[in-house]
């Protein structure tokens, strides 16, 4: 019996093993992964239709209390730029006011656990008061059998998801995808806010 509680026991042993050795994977894994998004964002910028910029980011995870970051916890992000949402206020005293649509962030992050999740934050702006919604992507088990192929179709999902929350997508029809391909988010539609103006003419 004090064998199968000492099995037990050695549970936490075997799992901060685990955990060690998916941290590591990740931090060998990571650089691959930046330099290829780079190679991605570099491409992108180069090729697309419309030029909102994208870019790569690496983070660290961070502690408030102690005001400091873990070098063991990198994440890397890739995000689009900012887009001129074409909508311009002004007032009688002739300032004026443009609307920007914040850009999405596709981010692969370690947890505490040494596994990795991919998450979306979709496009927001100030029109919108509602916070980006964090869209699960995939959970990477053992980072070091990420492959760069996978990495892509992570990417590609979150830019399909993506588009559907912003201005440019909101309004089209989502297409009905293959098997291969994931399905867009449900779309939906902020109103720009309306009121009536001292010099409207009543209509009769």
């Amino acid at each position: 019996m004090l064998v199968d509680i000492l099995n037990a026991a050695n549970l936490y042993a075997d799992g901060v093993k685990h955990v060690q050795d998916r941290r590591e994977q990740w931090l060998k894994k990571h650089t691959e992964l930046k330099d290829h998004l780079k190679e991605v964002a570099e491409y992108l910028n180069t090729n697309t239709g419309y030029k909102q910029g994208f870019f790569v980011d690496t983070l660290h995870a961070f502690d408030e209390n102690l005001n400091g970051t873990s070098a063991a916890m990198p994440s890397i992000t890739l995000r689009s730029g900012p887009m001129p949402m074409l909508v311009t206020f002004r007032n009688t005293m002739g300032e004026k006011k443009d609307y920007i649509e914040e850009g999405f962030h596709i981010t692969l992050t370690p947890t505490i656990t040494g596994q990795v999740i991919a998450f979306l934050i979709q496009h927001t702006s100030e029109l919108n008061k509602t916070p980006p919604q964090y869209i699960s992507l995939a959970v990477i088990d053992e980072p070091g059998k990420l492959t760069m192929e996978v990495a892509d179709a992570i990417i590609i999902k979150g830019i399909q998801i993506a588009f559907y929350s912003s201005f440019t997508g909101m309004g089209e029809q989502e297409v009905e995808n293959d098997a291969s391909q994931p399905l867009p988010a449900p779309r939906s539609h902020t109103p720009i806010g309306f009121k009536l103006h001292e010099t409207t003419e009543e209509v009769k």
